[in-house]
């Protein structure tokens, strides 16, 4: 038989409510509450996340490489690059591949002819998370590699402009990347940094053969960002798309 209350006792305390003797929380409430606030934290984490959605981080997941309604931060960079095939240094001076003002074969990133012949060989970038790939595909190239098969095998492979030959790893012949004088399995998902060199060779060299190739790289993206002044001859007629250019493709 269960007993009665006394009703002269004392009144129930906030320990006999569940609580401790000092009026806080008995470990057995804990649970609850603490699940409580985990709920409220993570909803203002996500409020705060949607609030923020404009750091750069969100930025690059809302707005992947090569989309082209995308609004991607105006830059102007400038890097060097050099295609081999067999030996054989590729000109990207040829009038196709040349963007003007009148034919912007895009703008995002473009090359163009400067003041002096080797200019070609540098890439002007006028828009971020601009990669190689991008570049290329202006140009009518097509090109696939570890960065976007996650594979360096047969699958790596360069299309030519124009339906051109298709280029890819046999025993005959495969790639070897460099960017920055450090050896890469790929470029095509990399953005164009300023200032940055790349190397694409193709054929039978060995690695150590393709990175003499690669000392042949220009350096003259610095001329263009005009990062060495030192370098600029003060005779030379001004630089069309230089930093302080004010014409340029893809401004």
């Amino acid at each position: 038989m269960a007993s009665k209350r006394n009703p002269k006792a004392r009144p129930p305390t906030a320990q006999d409510a569940g609580g401790g003797w000092d009026g806080r929380l008995a470990p057995k409430l804990w649970g609850p509450v603490a699940l409580i606030a985990a709920a409220a934290i993570v909803a203002l984490g996500i409020m705060l996340g949607m609030a923020g959605g404009n750091d750069s981080a969100t930025n690059a997941a809302q707005c992947p490489p090569g989309k082209p309604d995308c609004v991607r931060q105006p830059v102007h960079w400038h890097a060097d690059v050099a295609l081999y095939i067999r030996g054989k240094k590729f000109d990207f001076g040829q009038p196709q591949f040349l963007s003007t003002e009148d034919k912007k074969l895009s703008p995002n990133v473009h090359i163009h002819k400067g003041a002096k012949d080797d200019r070609t060989n540098v890439v002007h970038v006028h828009r971020e998370q601009t990669t190689w790939d991008e570049f290329f595909t202006s140009l009518g190239f097509t090109i696939t590699d570890a960065t976007l098969t996650d594979k360096v095998d047969a699958s790596t492979c360069l299309q030519m402009p124009n339906k051109g030959e298709k280029l890819c790893n046999t025993a005959s012949g495969t790639f070897k990347f460099f960017k920055n004088g450090v050896k890469v399995d790929g470029i095509a998902l990399m953005d164009i940094g300023d200032l940055d060199r790349v190397l694409i060779s193709y054929g039978p060299e060995t690695v150590e053969e393709a990175r003499k190739q690669y000392d042949t790289v220009t350096d003259l993206a610095c001329v263009l960002s005009e990062s060495c002044k030192d370098r600029i001859d003060p005779n030379e007629p001004p630089e069309e798309c230089s930093k302080s250019s004010s014409t340029c493709t893809g401004k």
